[in-house]
C-alpha cells in the first residue's frame, strides 16, 4: 500500500469517522486503501497524457517516478485547490501539474462525532512504473518510498536549538536560521579570497540527506570552484545530529534538504 497519512490514534478517538470515503468506495471493506488505490489510479491516468507523458518520459532519469501529493479536503469533501499539491516527479522541469487536481472528485468527509463534516489534509506518495515498450505510466502498488520531501512530511526533522513542539513550516524555518549559523560560524571565509575568484556574489549550493536517525549523509556541493565546494561539504558533514528525524506515518525517514551558501567577495 502506498504512504499515506490520514489520521493519529488521537483523532480516531475524537472523530466519528476519521477518513474520506472516495467516489465508488462505500461498501469497500477498507475504505481508507480503496481511497489511496482509486487516487493512484486516476493520478496514472492523468498522467498518460499526452500533456505530461511525454515531459516525464524525456526528462525521467529511471523507469520508476514518485509522485508526492498534499490534498486538503474541506468540510464538505471538496479540494481546497490553493493549499493542495502535486509535486512533478522531475525536478527539472517547471511544467506545473496543479491542473491535474481538477481531475480529483468530491469525496465524503471526515465526520466529527456530531456527524458533521471536519477540513483534513491527507498525504500520499504513489509510484510509477514508465513502460517505455508500451509508452505507459503504470501505478506500482504497494509502492515505498525511500525518501519524503518535507512538502508532505508529517513530522519534520528537528534542529538543535528549534523546540520540536513547532509547526512543519516553522521547524523548517528554524532549521534554516540554525544551518545559516552554523556554516557561518564554521565555513573558512578566507579561501574563496585565496583562490583568486572575479570579485561580486558567489554562491555553493549544497544538498544532503537526514537519515533516519536524524544524522546528515549523502552530503553533495556545486560551487565555482573544486575547493569551495569540499570546503561546504566539510562544514555540512560537522554538523550535529538533530534532535528528531522526519517522520511518515509514524516511521523515521530520510528526508532531502538544501540551501545555498552565499557570499560576497569584495577585493
Amino acid at each position: 500500500m502506498p504512504f499515506s497519512w490520514a489520521q493519529t490514534d488521537a483523532i480516531e478517538q475524537v472523530y466519528s469517522r476519521p477518513y474520506v470515503i472516495f467516489d465508488g468506495c462505500d461498501t469497500a471493506e477498507d475504505k481508507e486503501k480503496c481511497y489511496e488505490i482509486n487516487l493512484q489510479e486516476l493520478i496514472g491516468k492523468q498522467l498518460n497524457h499526452k500533456t505530461y507523458k511525454d515531459s516525464i518520459f524525456y526528462l525521467a532519469k529511471r523507469d520508476t517516478i514518485a509522485v508526492p501529493i498534499s490534498i486538503l479536503y474541506d468540510e464538505f469533501g471538496t479540494i481546497v485547490k490553493d493549499y493542495s499539491l502535486i509535486t512533478n516527479p522531475n525536478t527539472e522541469s517547471k511544467q506545473s501539474m496543479k491542473g491535474l487536481l481538477d481531475s480529483i472528485p468530491k469525496v465524503k468527509p471526515v465526520l466529527d462525532t456530531y456527524n458533521k463534516g471536519v477540513a483534513i489534509s491527507i498525504s500520499s506518495i504513489f509510484g510509477y512504473f514508465l513502460d517505455r515498450t508500451k509508452d505507459s505510466i503504470i501505478p506500482l502498488v504497494g509502492y515505498e518510498p525511500k525518501i519524503i520531501p518535507f512538502s508532505i512530511i508529517d513530522k519534520a526533522p528537528v534542529y538543535k536549538g528549534c523546540n520540536r513542539k513547532l509547526k512543519n513550516e516553522e521547524l523548517l524555518k528554524c532549521m534554516n536560521g540554525e544551518v545559516s549559523k552554523f556554516i557561518a560560524n564554521n565555513f573558512n571565509i578566507n579561501l574563496a579570497s585565496e583562490l583568486g575568484l572575479s570579485k561580486g556574489v558567489k554562491r555553493i549550493y549544497v544538498s544532503f540527506n537526514i537519515n533516519k536517525k536524524g544524522k546528515v549523509s549523502d552530503v553533495r556541493a556545486r560551487g565555482p570552484h573544486r575547493d569551495l565546494e569540499a570546503e561546504a561539504i566539510r562544514v555540512i558533514n560537522k554538523m550535529p545530529k538533530l534532535k528528531r528525524p522526519g517522520y511518515f506515518k509514524n516511521k523515521p525517514v530520510i528526508v532531502p534538504y538544501s540551501l545555498p551558501i552565499v557570499f560576497r567577495i569584495t577585493e
